[in-house]
């Protein structure tokens, strides 16, 4: 997921609604790591590191944590998506997940 983003575009409530969203759609690739939060100036804040779908839009697990922290809106067009499934990720099975990670080229192990 690709956007001009800045922080502090979306109201709370929203940003609330919007990150648990995020963190609680279906895993398609989980890293036990974190990265530094380019949003951030502090070298001690980090995001979380992972892939996530909800079957229809893949977006990186980072994104829970911008929008958590910073209130950084993501594309207009995934937010409205995310409306029309009333914030709730629907349930995937393991075979979809598994097209997904082979679509977006995430390697599998054997």
């Amino acid at each position: 997921m690709e956007a001009d983003f800045a922080p502090g575009t979306l109201d709370e409530q929203l940003a609330d609604q919007l990150s648990t969203f995020l963190e609680e759609a279906e895993p398609v690739l989980f890293s036990p790591g974190t990265v530094p939060d380019p949003f951030s100036d502090s070298s001690d804040m980090h995001v979380r590191v992972g892939i996530m779908t909800d079957g229809t839009w893949v977006w990186q697990l980072a994104w829970a944590d911008y929008v958590k922290y910073h209130r950084v809106a993501p594309p207009r067009d995934f937010l409205d998506h995310i409306r029309s499934l009333s914030f709730t990720a629907p349930e995937l099975t393991i075979e979809r997940t598994l097209e997904i990670a082979e679509a977006e080229g995430i390697p599998l192990p054997e």
